[in-house]
């Protein structure tokens, strides 16, 4: 095991379970995990099945437009008002077994700096809007559901880096047949056919396993003044989680922006009936039918993680390889699935009376799983803390979707917005793929220093 060293201007964070190495001998861990990770998006994939269909005649298709061009830019700021602290948690996170005071201070930090990330993120909201001009009542579901969300995402990510994919499961199956329901019975108890309805069900949907977490995450929903306050040594912690991650939270706002860009091209050039059947497409093949390729990346990343920590370089390189090649064995039958199913789960999507290309489907089901594939193949730059690289190349799939959705859309329609998913995700895969392989070549940092 390598020497641990303090960053600069900050506290060493000790590497998580050190001195149990055998514990991370094989795969069979990797594919357990892998497996009970997929279990915890079977329940969300059948509810997004099921709920494009119900939502899209609950509230109709350009009410779900609506909808659907609000709800990423709400994700995008959840991203990166919290992906820095997610990454990293999931970068540095000590082993309570090991070092319970180090766990103690490390989880000081994180209540705190989900704190932070609330209040600044609903500082942000305020003047967009402003801008889009809602209603008060509006602007409070709103701000609840991006704090709600915000919170959830940090607790999950905690039982994720603890390897507790049981956890993960009981908490992601309760949130989605919340987010489900809530919804449904709001808009048939009220009935209004408004999408800040269902933006007020999803967030009942956050708030439920928060409410049920048995006191193990760091929901603030249950903090007291005493774990809120951290001492200097929690500071330190959060500042060294802030500087390596805060390009991430940026990479996964540019991300989350990616089907911004796609739908407002959409409703500015075909109206919001287009980009409502575009969003229940993106919903059923990206939300559910990609993701099903997500487990691996889940049980893979803190594990790559602590072999990285642990100085078992080439061990964690080959983690990623084999976490790639599960990837693709287990998308595979599911793109088959769509090829073959594509019109029926289209008109299900739909309904009747929206003819769109049966094509489409198994071409965003295959964008969403490459973005699954760049989550690893950009594993090197992020263990390597070179997490400005991973930004610089988002920030030019974003310019190339951007005008490529804008020149494009208005001859070819929603097709084009497809294509152009499909080309950003193979762009950025060949970015990461080039520079990552440059940054392993170079000399190997510190696990714990902060070189951002």
């Amino acid at each position: 095991m390598i020497s641990q060293t303090e960053p600069e201007g900050g506290v060493a964070i000790q590497p998580f379970f050190a001195g149990e190495k055998e514990l991370l001998a094989g795969h069979a861990p990797l594919i357990r995990d892998s497996l009970g990770y997929l279990m915890s998006k079977v329940v969300p994939g059948i509810f997004g099945l099921v709920s494009v269909p119900v939502f899209v005649r609950l509230i109709g298709i350009e009410e779900y437009g609506r909808l659907y061009v609000i709800l990423p830019v709400l994700m995008a700021l959840g991203g990166a008002g919290s992906g820095w602290l997610q990454q990293g948690i999931l970068r540095f996170h000590p082993a309570s077994e090991a070092a319970p005071e180090s766990e103690s201070a490390f989880a000081r930090a994180v209540t705190l700096g989900t704190a932070l990330a609330v209040l600044a993120l609903g500082l942000v909201l305020l003047p967009i809007l402003g801008v889009l001009r809602y209603r008060p009542g509006v602007w409070v579901v709103v701000e609840a559901y991006c704090a709600v969300q915000l919170i959830y995402m940090v607790s999950l990510t905690r039982m994720q880096a603890q390897l507790r994919p049981r956890a993960v499961l009981r908490n992601e199956a309760l949130r989605s047949v919340a987010g489900f329901v809530f919804p449904v019975c709001l808009i048939g108890a009220l009935g209004h056919r408004a999408f800040p309805l269902v933006i007020l069900g999803l967030a009942l949907g956050y708030l439920l396993p928060l409410l049920f977490s048995n006191g193990r995450s760091p929901a603030l929903l249950r903090a007291g003044p005493s774990e809120v306050g951290a001492g200097s040594e929690a500071r330190s912690i959060l500042g060294q989680l802030w500087r390596f991650g805060w390009a991430v939270g940026l990479w996964l706002m540019l991300c989350q922006a990616l089907p911004v860009v796609g739908r407002s091209a959409i409703q500015r050039y075909a109206g919001y009936a287009q980009a409502g059947i575009y969003a229940s497409l993106y919903e059923l093949a990206v939300r559910s039918f990609s993701l099903f390729a997500s487990p691996v990346l889940q049980a893979a990343h803190p594990r790559i993680m602590r072999y990285w920590n642990l100085g078992d370089f080439s061990a964690a390189r080959r983690m990623i390889g084999h976490a790639i090649r599960m990837q693709v064995l287990m998308f595979i039958p599911v793109e088959i699935i769509g090829i073959l199913f594509s019109v029926p789960l289209t008109k299900l999507a739909l309904g009747p009376g929206h003819p769109v290309s049966s094509s489409l489907l198994p071409l965003l089901m295959l964008g969403g799983f490459l973005w699954q594939i760049a989550l690893l193949v950009h594993k090197p730059l992020e263990i390597m803390q070179r997490t400005k690289t991973m930004l610089y190349g988002m920030l030019v799939v974003v310019l190339i979707e951007s005008a490529g959705n804008y020149l494009l859309v208005p001859r070819y329609g929603v097709k084009a917005v497809v294509y152009v998913f499909v080309s950003g995700a193979l762009a950025y895969i060949a970015f990461v793929a080039l520079y990552g392989r440059m940054s392993l070549q170079q000399p190997v940092p510190s696990p714990v220093a902060s070189s951002l």
